[in-house]
């Protein structure tokens, strides 16, 4: 009568060890893992607006464009900053280049976000830009693609940017500025701005994800 007892007792415990096993298994499979392409439409990388142009207009192009990112507003006291580009302007006219065309889809890859991917439960390695600590532990921070991101004007853009908050444990302790991490939680595409302090001077961050952590750790392959 014992043994009985005993065997069902046995029985119940690898039953609920299986059943733990699988539910830690059906969690991980439906953590999608990313890269930071993912957080950008696919249509849109697949339309590449500069495909058609020979390697030498497009050095010029992307020279202009960097030029018109980080350039003052244009104003009459700022206007002899533009005069190299207004000397390429027509260049890339005659070769038939529309850079305003060219312009307008980079915009939309900057800008547009993925709505599929609101509320799923990612796993994504980028770079820590701490904005929030707590006894020493990251609380919220900026979650880029590169080491450097934000520090600097032009940002990344909204798309590349994620927002997260990590209250769990008191937070994450960090290494340091721009430490690689791994992170994984539930992403929302949520449109909002961040005001930082760059070196450059102070300036409103527009991000494009938000993400609830649930788990940080230091950057692995």
């Amino acid at each position: 009568m014992v043994n009985v007892v005993v065997m069902k007792k046995n029985v119940l415990k690898l039953l609920l060890l299986m059943f733990t096993l699988f539910s830690f298994s059906v969690w991980a499979d439906q953590i999608r893992e990313l890269k930071w392409d993912d957080l950008i439409p696919a249509h849109l990388l697949a339309d590449d607006p500069m495909a058609k142009y020979t390697p030498k207009q497009q050095d010029m192009v992307y020279w202009v464009i960097n030029i018109l990112e980080t350039l003052p507003e244009r104003t009459p006291e700022t206007d002899d900053y533009y005069e190299e580009v207004d000397e390429a302007l027509p260049t890339l006219k005659k070769a038939g280049i529309d850079l305003s065309e060219i312009l307008e889809k980079r915009k939309k890859i900057r800008t547009s976000v993925v709505e599929e991917l609101n509320d799923q439960h990612i796993r994504i390695p980028g770079y820590l830009l701490p904005l929030e600590t707590l006894k020493g532990r990251v609380t919220e921070f900026l979650l880029v693609p590169y080491v450097g991101a934000c520090i600097h004007v032009p940002p990344p853009p909204p798309n590349q940017i994620i927002h997260v908050t990590c209250s769990q444990n008191g937070g994450y302790k960090s290494r340091g500025l721009f430490e690689p991490v791994w992170v994984n939680g539930k992403i929302s595409v949520k449109s909002m701005t961040q005001e930082l302090f760059l070196v450059d001077g102070s300036a409103e961050i527009a991000i494009g994800y938000t993400m609830e952590a649930n788990g940080i750790k230091p950057y692995k392959e």
